[in-house]
């Protein structure tokens, strides 16, 4: 029988299997841009009870400067375990960070590879709709990423403020849909929403379908799995499955 895909609820295991995830597409499949989210619940990372409120169900209490506190450790975790080559000696990379605008909780990290710097990973956190993030996209692909005339490195955006062209509003949606949207495949995201009053988990990792997953609200029973799409499935799809449960 297929393995049922498996909903993970801790930092650690999160980090584990988007790692897994990134590295598959990157060195299985050749995808050296993608696009990650990671969950960024307050209650998972303090000493909370799990709740509506705590969950990034309804989004996020602070802005991104606060996001950004959560989400630069667990991104650095999440490069330590990301493999791209298997020559490291069992070494970890060493990873760099460099804040970008700090109003805007954006930061390019950067881990050094033991085995040479074609093993790198470049990661940029919270870019937004703004041309600087393009732009910054852009410049980083051509030193970088996809330089000319060498081998293609992976390059990681994590937990982009867009969601789809329309967060670029009518005259950046074309240029945005050419430079990110249409080359930058989503490899892994997990969000978590509050449908119905009840909490619905949708997980990505590749090259899994997307998974819708019901999760209770106590810890004592597992989430079940609702369904799976090979698209992300919107809103309205997730209402109707919840609505019939």
């Amino acid at each position: 029988p297929a393995r049922s895909p498996f909903l993970p609820t801790q930092p650690q295991s999160i980090v584990r299997q988007a790692a897994a995830a990134i590295s598959r597409a990157f060195t299985e499949d050749g995808f050296n841009k993608q696009t990650i989210r990671l969950p960024l619940s307050e209650s998972m990372y303090g000493d909370k009870e799990e709740g509506f409120v705590a969950d990034r169900a309804v989004g996020w209490q602070g802005g991104p400067q606060e996001t950004y506190r959560f989400l630069s450790p667990l991104s650095s975790d999440l490069l330590r375990q990301v493999e791209t080559t298997e020559q490291t000696g069992g070494l970890p990379p060493r990873i760099k960070e460099q804040v970008l605008l700090d109003f805007d909780g954006s930061a390019l990290l950067t881990a050094e590879s033991p085995a040479g710097p074609l093993g790198d990973v470049q990661a940029l956190l919270q870019p937004n709709t703004d041309d600087y993030y393009l732009d910054t996209v852009s410049s980083i692909e051509e030193q970088f990423s996809d330089t000319a005339d060498k081998p293609k490195r992976l390059f990681l955006l994590v937990n982009p403020a867009w969601r789809d062209r329309s967060s670029w509003g009518f005259f950046g949606g074309a240029k945005a849909q050419k430079l990110i949207l249409d080359r930058y495949e989503t490899t892994y995201a997990l969000d978590q929403f509050v449908v119905r009053g009840k909490k619905v988990s949708l997980l990505k990792a590749w090259p899994e379908d997307w998974c819708v997953f019901l999760t209770p609200l106590d810890s004592n029973h597992d989430a079940k799995l609702l369904k799976t799409f090979p698209d992300r499935p919107s809103y309205a799809q997730m209402d109707e499955l919840v609505k019939a449960c």
